[in-house]
């Protein structure tokens, strides 16, 4: 079982940090929640329940853990404001998800985003999620 409260500190700290060294507190970051498992069905089954909650996701990959078992992971991925309250809600609706599967949420994690850019590195519209045209 996944402590919320350990959680929510570690993302206030995420927070602090990145605004300490001068991310733009007020642009839209990427937020990706890092998800694991050893059963790849079941990490599928997690992935299609977080694309029906309305957050893209990522193509699995697969990886050896410590033990030298294979391990399959992808992102649960949004685009928010970088506010605590908003990854805490994320991570409440996501942890039971992810446990519902036997599966491990193993963080989150996100990227500067410079304050001084001179242009959008996800595209003109500033958006990181493009949008399908209906042609």
């Amino acid at each position: 079982m996944t402590d919320l409260q350990v959680l929510q500190a570690e993302t206030r700290e995420i927070i602090t940090d990145l605004l300490n060294d001068g991310s733009d507190p007020n642009a839209l970051y990427i937020i990706e929640h890092h998800i694991a498992h050893h059963d790849f069905d079941k990490l599928e089954k997690i992935a299609v329940e977080a694309f029906k909650a309305g957050y893209e996701v990522s193509e699995a990959e697969e990886f050896e853990d410590d033990n030298g078992k294979v391990i399959f992971c992808f992102d649960i991925i949004s685009e928010v404001e970088l506010k605590p309250e908003i990854i805490d809600a994320q991570q409440k609706e996501l942890i039971p998800l992810v446990e519902k599967f036997a599966g491990l949420y193993d963080g989150w994690g996100t990227y500067f985003e410079d304050p001084n850019a001179s242009d959008d590195e996800y595209g003109d519209d500033g958006e990181f999620f493009e949008e399908e045209d209906d042609a």
